[in-house]
């Protein structure tokens, strides 16, 4: 008895210590983004908190699965094989195309970029977009990952996760960036009006002279992602504004409507 006891603990153990192993794995890879596309071993250990050996074991298993590869000097990137990855999942993402009439409306209608926003670990990647017919116009490359405390999109999606994920990731930012923690107070009353009103809005928050506005797109299980408009504030007074946030809105209730109504 006492030995079938020692042997469900060894595979707890063992069960745990793979699934944690996976965890980081993961981390890793999404460590890397358009703002930062390459790094060392060096910076992915800081990024991840583990010891350089682990750090080393993880970008070999990456490596070994053609998704991360080194360029001779001691530096690491993404392979073309995720961008296989990326197509599949929009290809496989119902959202896109459902909501992709619906950007391409606004966005002609309104002359401003449209993205379309899910969470994706600790970040919200950009699965979908219709660009602006302006001359000046800002453009998201599909797979652009943004971190989740900024930005009128990601802080939306953050602010409609569970008190128990928003105080995990916020411990993580305050963790990469200790002055985050004077801020954080403040900050999760941004969250909760932000989920009490439905929508979100940025200044500068990822680029400077940026304007992005943010509506929730839900189905029956509740926010899934969310519609943004970027636009350069220069064009953007207090009036365009209401106009862009109104437009918004109501793009986002007909693609959630949208959406429940297939998944029945």
């Amino acid at each position: 008895m006492i030995a079938k006891s020692n042997a469900a603990v060894r595979r707890q153990i063992k069960k745990s210590t793979a699934d944690g192993v996976s965890r980081k794995i993961l981390r890793a890879l999404f460590a890397f983004s358009a703002e930062q596309p390459r790094h060392t071993a060096e910076s992915l250990s800081a990024h991840l908190g583990t010891p350089l050996s682990s750090t080393y074991r993880y970008i070999g298993i990456l490596r070994d699965a053609n998704i991360v590869d080194e360029d001779g000097r001691g530096t690491y990137m993404l392979t073309p094989r995720v961008i296989s990855l990326a197509q599949a999942a929009r290809a496989g993402t119902d959202l896109a195309s459902i909501a992709r009439p619906h950007m391409q409306r606004i966005a002609a209608e309104l002359g401003e970029t449209v993205i379309l926003l899910r969470r994706s670990g600790d970040r919200a990647v950009c699965i979908e977009r219709a660009e602006s017919s302006s001359r000046i116009r800002l453009s998201f490359d599909l797979g652009t990952a943004l971190p989740l405390h900024r930005g009128a999109g990601p802080k939306l999606l953050l602010a409609n996760e569970s008190p128990t994920e928003i105080e995990q990731t916020l411990d993580e930012v305050a963790r990469r960036d200790p002055d985050f923690s004077t801020k954080n107070t403040s900050f999760m009353r941004e969250l909760k009006t932000i989920r009490a009103r439905g929508w979100s809005e940025s200044r500068a928050e990822i680029t400077s002279d940026v304007y992005a506005v943010a509506a929730g797109i839900v189905n029956n299980a509740g926010l899934v992602a969310a519609i943004s408009f970027v636009t350069p504030a220069f064009r953007t007074p207090k009036t365009r504004e209401s106009i862009l946030r109104e437009q918004l809105t109501s793009a986002a209730t007909a693609i959630s409507r949208d959406l429940v109504s297939i998944s029945i």
